[in-house]
């Protein structure tokens, strides 16, 4: 029997958890589906979850029935239920977010199951790396010790003792490491220097959540650690053949991790072999090729910088080729090699940087709203104090005095942490706040604004920034409007129509702030522009209704996870911008040699 504790916002939780992590081998769906904004999720495996979000445990599949009763229950919670006309069981790739209908997105077949333990998959992966960085050795072998003992000295000996340890502990095997040397690796990029590993279900173990457990919080990684301690949890694999298998496998992937930086290598990305259906990707394919290359870049921690300097520009916008998770390391990173390339005779006014630039978890301190439209001042608080603590590590080791030398200001987009990304396609019901930060790099002094103008999806769930003023302030004597992502709809005449009650009202009022104040330029800090239509009707309403602004800009990311088919990005930027604004595009895992 499922529990009437799951409520509508319970089952939405499910399904965020679904696109960030996919659906564990043997949870797909055989008949029914539950759709949302065009993505098919399995109908008992989403109600499992959201149990779990709930009461705090899954709901066992033995306690319930498929079918009617878990389809009567997800439409009285508001849901749309679709059933499979194939006869064939769908493969778990339509619960991942894909772009569409681009070939990206061909993944959705529905001629046959696909397995992970496809033989194209790996293939496949092997001519797109192939494709990106010309030599790659298949199966190579590394020439190192599989014996903690021999890491003695290193940087990394303490952790390996200590994961060693504990993976002897877990069961009482004590001996499993039965290889002199580490054992063949997946795939090795020579140029510029990196492994990629491709994990099926086996890798997803007790054994190896412990290992990545205990490693160190600070260090870079080639995937994201906290997913994959959570598909350990949710997929759960044994192996007892030999007894020690789960300890022995967890102990090399250990060390496929941690060894490449005494060999001064990139860390090791790594692929799940569920994530998506990876042989629908063609190497012969320009479109696939660079969202393979965005696939790997968000897990990196190398790009390429190609920056465009017209003559005159006083604005300059960081343009990221990929999806940008956030990471306060490696923006702070991305930032120095900036700093470091940024042409000795161009001095700007300011530097601005996409939404969520830098992300950061919710406050536990921020209280439960009653409607996060209208929150209370504390709440906003709060979220400053944590927004301006992000800030500041973000700049700090002298990144602030470093980027003052070519920039009198530079705009963050601080965002609380999300699975999903702020676009109109999203519904994003859980609380965040997505804020932008004004930084006076000579003086260190921030000045705070935030979204005012939320998507319809976010209404139940974004803490708006209700001061309306705070979008204005003068830098470098003009007077400049600053925007989060969706504020520049406030301009779209298209929108007008349909704007009431409060919508209305905060058009009237941000319009006539706006004609008081007079704004000659505009930061606009979306968190993804695919199209160059996106936002082509606001800004041309902006022009009409605010005739003082000379120059404008909007950042983001260039990123395969949006949804839409992309134009070209020579096309976006172009759309986005007025003349003499400067360009820094960042190419995620795109390398030039030295």
């Amino acid at each position: 029997m499922i529990p009437k504790s799951i409520q509508q916002r319970h089952v939405e939780a499910a399904m965020d958890e679904i696109d960030r992590n996919g659906v564990p081998a043997g949870r797909d769906a055989q008949k029914f589906f539950v759709s949302r904004n065009s993505l098919r999720y399995p109908a008992k495996y989403v109600v499992a979850l959201a149990c779990k979000h709930a009461t705090g445990a899954i709901l066992s599949s033995a306690k319930f029935n498929g079918g009617r009763e878990t389809n009567a229950f997800l439409q009285s919670r508001g849901f749309v239920i679709g059933r499979y006309d194939g006869k064939s069981a769908p493969s778990s790739s339509p619960y991942i977010p894909q772009a569409a209908p681009g070939p990206a997105a061909r993944s959705q077949r529905a001629t046959a199951k696909h397995s992970e333990r496809c033989p194209e998959c790996k293939q496949r992966i092997d001519q797109l790396l192939k494709a990106l960085y010309g030599e790659v050795q298949r199966n190579p072998r590394l020439a190192t010790s599989a014996t903690p003992e021999s890491y003695k000295g290193t940087t990394i000996s303490d952790t390996l003792k200590s994961i060693y340890e504990a993976l002897q502990k877990q069961r009482g095997h004590e001996s499993f490491v039965r290889s002199e040397t580490l054992p063949n690796c997946d795939f090795l990029v020579p140029a510029p220097g990196f492994l990629v590993e491709f994990d099926e279900s086996q890798h997803f173990t007790a054994s190896r959540k412990l290992s990545l457990s205990l490693y160190p919080k600070d260090g870079f990684y080639g995937f994201e650690r906290s997913r994959w301690m959570e598909l350990c949890e949710q997929i759960n694999a044994r192996d007892n053949t030999p007894p020690f298998r789960d300890e022995q496998r967890a102990w090399y992937d250990t060390l496929r991790d941690l060894v490449p930086e005494t060999l001064v290598m990139k860390p090791t990305v790594r692929l799940y072999a569920g994530e998506r259906q990876w042989c629908d990707l063609s190497a012969t394919n320009s479109e696939d090729i660079s969202t393979f290359r965005q696939i790997i870049g968000e897990r990196t921690n190398f790009w390429s910088l190609e920056l465009r300097v017209p003559r005159g520009a006083t604005l300059a916008r960081l343009v990221i080729d990929g999806h940008w998770t956030g990471s306060l390391p490696l923006g702070q990173k991305l930032l120095n090699d900036v700093a470091n390339q940024w042409p000795a005779d161009s001095r700007l006014d300011c530097l601005c940087t996409c939404g969520a630039f830098v992300a950061f978890p919710w406050p536990d301190a921020v209280p439960v709203q009653r409607d996060y439209r209208f929150p209370d001042d504390n709440a906003i608080k709060t979220l400053k104090q944590h927004a301006q603590s992000a800030v500041e590590r973000l700049l700090s080791n002298g990144l602030r005095e470093k980027l003052s030398a070519f920039a009198d200001y530079m705009t963050v987009g601080a965002d609380t942490e999300k699975a999903k990304i702020s676009n109109t396609q999203n519904h994003i019901p859980t609380p965040h706040a997505e804020l932008v930060v004004v930084v006076n790099l000579k003086n260190g002094e921030l000045h705070f604004t935030g979204k005012s103008y939320p998507t319809n999806g976010q209404e139940t769930g974004l803490l708006r920034i209700q001061a309306l003023d705070s979008h204005f302030l003068e830098l470098c004597g003009k007077e400049t409007m600053v925007l989060g992502c969706h504020d520049l709809t406030i301009f779209n005449p298209r929108s007008d129509a349909k704007a009431t009650g409060w919508r209305a009202d905060v058009k009237e009022q941000f319009k006539a702030i706006s004609n008081r104040r007079k704004p000659v330029q505009v930061l606009h800090h979306p968190h993804t522009t695919v199209k160059r239509m996106t936002w082509l009707h606001a800004w041309n309403g902006l022009r009409e209704d605010v005739p003082s602004v000379q120059r404008y800009l909007g950042t983001g990311c260039y990123s395969y996870r949006d949804r839409l088919s992309r134009d070209s990005l020579n096309e976006v930027l172009s759309a986005t911008a007025s003349d003499r604004v400067m360009d820094v595009v960042v190419h995620l895992a795109s390398w030039t040699p030295e």
